[in-house]
């Protein structure tokens, strides 16, 4: 199994340039194969500081200055808050710079907390479908014209035909049309199993691949399940009254119900939380009911662990987890989609 972690690395005004840039070369030395960056704006009220990513790219840019092996994703671009041709500019130029590392993750921006700020007019919007299809054109090097201008975008990225595709995808249409186009879906850690289940069935059933799909778990590893839940257990509490305000407002059905965010609910269910073997089970399960090969750790429950518990519990993933998983660092994936 290929193991990333989302949004673990923290955010610069809570740990600074140098923390930041540092446990992303540990996590790399521990044998994760991927860091995932969130495009995250603006403070919310219930939200700790650490949350907020402001320009993903240019972080991880940072990032791949500081490591050879680790993998770039983003979990994900907000597509309708960016112009298409820039957006593929920077993510060519960061694959370059890279050396083929950047894992492409995109998303519609659902909801006015984005919109409004920025201007989103929906009038204007070519929709996320075809904007992925300009970029994958610009990214081809096929010359386009714009009032009767030939263009070309150079350098194109690494990776050919095109970094790798990833879609966060939860309704019904997006599930099909992301399996129909042979784009892997990102499955976010605050889904309910019942949720996840919805989502890893409907797009398999249209044709899907699992094996490639990046599924998120909230995951703590204390040195023992008692000791876990001692660490982990407020933390929880304060994650899960967070996304009770948040999370039943989204579309897609991305949380099935208000009782998947009771905190023992969400505890026992959704989160995995436990000692090795414990988690090590939780995850095996994943694994070969879906057929999973990929998972994403939420290690850092959006900010609320602190820095010595995500560090410590990053530790006990890779030293005790992985090799009950029979976990190879070095086995990741550089072909495109």
């Amino acid at each position: 199994m290929r193991f990333g972690l989302s949004g673990a690395l923290g955010g610069l005004e809570a740990h600074g340039a140098g923390a930041v840039v540092a446990r992303a070369r540990r996590v790399e030395d521990l044998g994760f194969e991927s860091v995932w960056f969130n495009e995250e704006h603006f403070h919310r009220p219930d939200s700790p500081r650490t949350r907020a990513v402001l320009s993903p790219i240019v972080l991880a840019a940072a990032v791949a200055a500081a490591t050879t092996r680790l993998r770039l994703g983003f979990s994900v671009l907000l597509v309708p808050l960016h112009h298409p041709l820039r957006l593929a500019e920077e993510i060519a130029t960061l694959d370059v710079l890279s050396g083929g590392r950047v894992n492409f993750g995109v998303s519609r921006a659902n909801g006015d907390r984005y919109r409004i700020p920025f201007g989103y007019d929906e009038r204007r919007d070519p929709g996320l479908e075809q904007c992925l299809d300009r970029i994958v054109g610009y990214w081809s090097g096929t010359p386009f014209v714009v009032d009767g201008v030939s263009y070309t975008l150079s350098p194109v990225p690494v990776q050919r035909p095109h970094p790798t595709i990833y879609v966060g995808a939860y309704s019904p249409q997006t599930l099909a049309w992301a399996a129909a186009r042979g784009y892997p879906i990102i499955q976010h850690g605050i889904q309910s199993p019942t949720s996840l289940h919805r989502c890893l069935t409907t797009y398999a059933e249209h044709g899907g691949d699992l094996a490639a799909v990046p599924v998120g778990r909230f995951c703590y590893v204390g040195e023992s399940d008692r000791q876990a839940r001692k660490d982990a257990w407020p933390v929880v509490v304060r994650q899960a009254q967070r996304l009770r305000g948040i999370a039943l407002r989204r579309k897609g059905g991305v949380v099935t119900t208000e009782e998947d965010l009771d905190p023992e609910r969400f505890y026992r269910e959704t989160a995995i939380v436990g000692g090795p073997e414990t988690v090590a089970g939780r995850i095996a399960q994943l694994r070969d009911r879906y057929g999973l090969t990929r998972v994403n750790l939420l290690s850092s429950f959006f900010g609320f662990l602190p820095a010595e518990l995500l560090d410590g519990s990053l530790e006990l993933f890779a030293t005790e987890v992985m090799p009950r998983l029979a976990a190879s660092p070095d086995d990741h994936d550089r072909e495109a989609s």
